[in-house]
């Protein structure tokens, strides 16, 4: 019998020791009336959050589907270490009771910037339906843009990907980074003068081959860009349903 509670004793102290009770996990204070959005590691700026408060606001009116953004520091500065983001993301979820009981299609994107990890979270409602459909909006217009450090946009455009598949719309385009306009008139300016030289002069070889190389990384710059360039009512008894898709990068 000693030996019995002396083996109970040294489990639960692992136990204690290794693993932090759920109530001693931090969540973010829920959004006041005008905001959508929690943004506690600072990757959203002013236009992101204009646009993120803008799509959640209509689909919120015209679908009755409330939709969050809430970004951490980390999962050790919310003191919840021993959580997954996948796990984090579920329990505040509950926590703030996203949706309803009655129309249970809250839909919640997390961010942790410190684990390089996000979550895309559904209410019960959705099923697992639409897992395929969020995974295809975190691997093609979250993740792309987090990896350029464009932040702010990737959180964006997700958004407007949780938006569609809310309505039942095909996914919209990644939108393109700011540099690539630039980048495209330094380039074609480029080549216009180069041809302009060679036929000027009337070399060839390497300058022909220099310009078809210029075209061919234009063309793959493109490419790249292309596949990957009032609230309130939203909290009152909804519950995750384990549906969504997670990433990282």
């Amino acid at each position: 019998m000693a030996v019995f509670r002396k083996i109970l004793s040294t489990s639960m102290m692992a136990l204690a020791l290794g693993a932090s009770p759920l109530w001693a996990v931090e969540f973010p204070e829920k959004p006041q009336d005008t905001d959508w959005y929690v943004d506690m590691a600072e990757m959203i700026d002013a236009n992101a959050a204009t646009e993120i408060n803008k799509i959640a606001v209509d689909l919120w009116v015209n679908e009755d589907i409330p939709v969050y953004v809430v970004t951490i520091p980390s999962l050790a500065a919310m003191d919840a270490a021993t959580l997954s983001v996948d796990g984090y993301a579920t329990e505040l979820f509950n926590h703030w009771g996203i949706g309803s009981e009655e129309r249970n299609y809250g839909m919640l994107l997390l961010v942790s910037r410190g684990d390089r990890r996000a979550r895309i979270e559904l209410g019960a409602e959705w099923g697992r339906d639409h897992d395929r459909s969020m995974q295809q909006v975190m691997d093609k217009l979250i993740i792309p843009q987090f990896k350029r450090g464009d932040h702010a946009l990737g959180i964006v455009d997700g958004i407007r990907g949780m938006d569609s598949v809310a309505r039942g719309l095909a996914l919209p385009q990644p939108t393109a980074p700011w540099w690539l306009l630039p980048l495209m008139i330094a380039v074609g300016a480029g080549l216009i003068f180069l041809i302009y030289n060679l036929f000027k002069t009337g070399r060839s070889g390497w300058a022909w081959a220099l310009i078809v190389a210029l075209g061919v990384a234009l063309f793959f710059i493109l490419r790249n860009a292309g596949q990957s360039s009032g609230s309130g009512g939203g909290f009152g008894g909804g519950f995750s349903g384990g549906g969504g898709a997670s990433g990282s990068w």
